[in-house]
């Protein structure tokens, strides 16, 4: 049976953003998150980081530095921009020997890629496992309650999920949640907010701004 492309697909879908204009939007993301983690942390720093669908490296890149730990996971090879002093293993996230922990689980716009519950089910143990004990599983992706007319206009897309839907996992496989936010960024780099480092600073830095145009979950907890 013929699988996906996934590289065509990608370069296809964002064929016509800018790749530096990515790398500057993901910079303002990534701040974003790490000083989010960072509060839930009780204000210890994030030092280490795992991408376990990491893509093309944006977030991992936009987090290097300061002498922070950090791995990404990929089906796809090591992509050719992820930043040399980033570790990286291809496969599947939940097949790796990883004897390591980390400060922060990043997820991004994965758990709709994934074939079944059980399967989500499996990824969030695993994840749970590669915690620190002060650590936080952040997870963003598109919820089908604010974008449901183009939730499925992706090829990939296979599960529907809400942040409803995400939080019930997520308790399901043994976590306590830290901090829901329904709505945070628009679908993607084709919404109607422009895809540019100024503008979406100023995005963050204003939630009021999230409950119009923000169509994908914010989710953070942490092991039990």
């Amino acid at each position: 049976m013929a699988e996906l492309n996934l590289h065509r697909i990608y370069q296809h879908r964002f064929d016509a953003i800018s790749a530096t204009t990515k790398v500057e939007v993901w910079r303002e993301i990534c701040a974003h998150i790490l000083k989010d983690a960072r509060h839930l942390r009780g204000g210890d720093p994030v030092l280490s980081i795992l991408d376990p669908a990491c893509g093309d490296g944006e977030f991992l890149n936009g987090c290097s530095g300061k002498e922070r730990r950090l791995l990404g996971c990929d089906l796809r090879s090591r992509p050719a921009g992820l930043q040399t002093e980033i570790g990286f293993h291809q496969g599947f996230f939940q097949s790796l020997d990883l004897n390591q922990r980390f400060d922060l689980v990043w997820v991004s716009n994965l758990l709709e890629h994934l074939p079944s519950p059980e399967v989500l089910q499996d990824f969030l143990m695993h994840c749970a496992e590669r915690l620190e004990p002060h650590g936080v599983l952040t997870i963003m992706g598109p919820n089908i309650k604010y974008c449901a007319d183009e939730y499925w206009d992706f090829a990939d897309h296979l599960l529907p999920l809400s942040h409803y839907t995400v939080l019930e996992h997520l308790a399901s496989a043994g976590f306590e949640t830290l901090a829901c936010t329904p709505r945070f960024l628009p679908y993607s780099f084709r919404s109607r907010l422009p895809a540019h480092p100024l503008l979406t600073r100023a995005y963050l830095r204003l939630p009021p701004a999230w409950a119009l145009l923000g169509k994908q979950f914010l989710i953070r907890a942490r092991r039990r």
